[in-house]
């Protein structure tokens, strides 16, 4: 008996590493800090060993049933790896148009996550949705949905609907929030494009091109940060509504 106590509890174990391995090995914030692949995945094999404590066992014994709780916990754990994935790529989003717009765009920084070339407000939004995310107690409450995901979905009987309707709606919610995150320095911008184009008609003489370069970015710089108070609340949205993907699919 403590033999089949015992196997039960390595193979829900192991099922679960599945489910929790995506979030904490490819989603973003996890995937931004320079931690070692070694130390990530006893990280996951520690976690998934918790959980196994908690949570209902079934013990398999057919192969084709195996490979189906196999193929639905991996699924699973990239559906709540898509919803963070998203979640940051509206923000890298936001921030590239912000490079384009104002001009940072001819210029990179060193991505400390990836330690490549990335442009330099995509850098910062995606840092500052990763710092509000820790700061918030967001890795606090993607614990506590796991462990519910485990609760209301047992080790080996994950399932997810086939309606990709649900992912497409969720996707255009978090490119709108990331979008709403930078709109007040969106329109400040617009604003000068504007105002340039009227005088460029007036002065001919006027280098529009060098003129608006200047000018939008340090407006851009001078926006960004006063209007802190309201991009923080727009990223804490979106980190909540990466939270609540998963569960509004059932």
């Amino acid at each position: 008996m403590s033999i089949q106590i015992l196997t039960g509890w390595a193979m829900a174990a192991l099922l679960l590493s599945l489910r929790i391995g995506p979030v904490f090995i490819i989603a973003p914030p996890f995937s931004q800090t320079q931690v070692p692949a070694r130390v990530r995945v006893l990280l996951v094999l520690a976690l998934a060993a918790c959980f196994a404590d908690t949570a209902p066992v079934y013990v398999l014994h057919d192969g084709a049933a195996l490979a189906l709780a196999v193929a639905s916990e991996l699924l699973l754990g990239l559906a709540i790896a898509f919803a963070f994935q998203a979640a940051f790529a509206s923000l890298s989003f936001a921030g590239r148009v912000l490079d384009v717009q104002a001009g940072y765009g001819l210029a990179t920084v060193i991505d400390p996550g990836s330690r490549a070339q990335a442009p330099m407000f995509g850098t910062i939004m995606t840092m500052l949705g990763g710092l509000l995310f820790f700061a918030g107690n967001g890795h606090r409450e993607l614990l506590t949905l796991l462990a519910s995901l485990i609760r209301l979905m047992p080790a080996g009987s994950a399932r997810l609907p086939g309606d990709p309707q649900a992912f497409i709606s969720y996707f255009g919610v978090v490119m709108a929030l990331g979008l709403a995150s930078i709109a007040a320095v969106m329109v400040c911008l617009f604003t000068i494009d504007l105002t340039i184009a009227f005088l460029s008609r007036t002065l001919a003489q006027m280098n529009a091109l060098m003129l608006g370069l200047q000018v939008k970015t340090i407006v851009t710089l001078f926006v960004m940060s006063m209007s802190v108070g309201i991009m923080a609340p727009v990223v804490l949205q979106l980190m909540n509504s990466a939270l609540r993907f998963v569960p509004s699919l059932n």
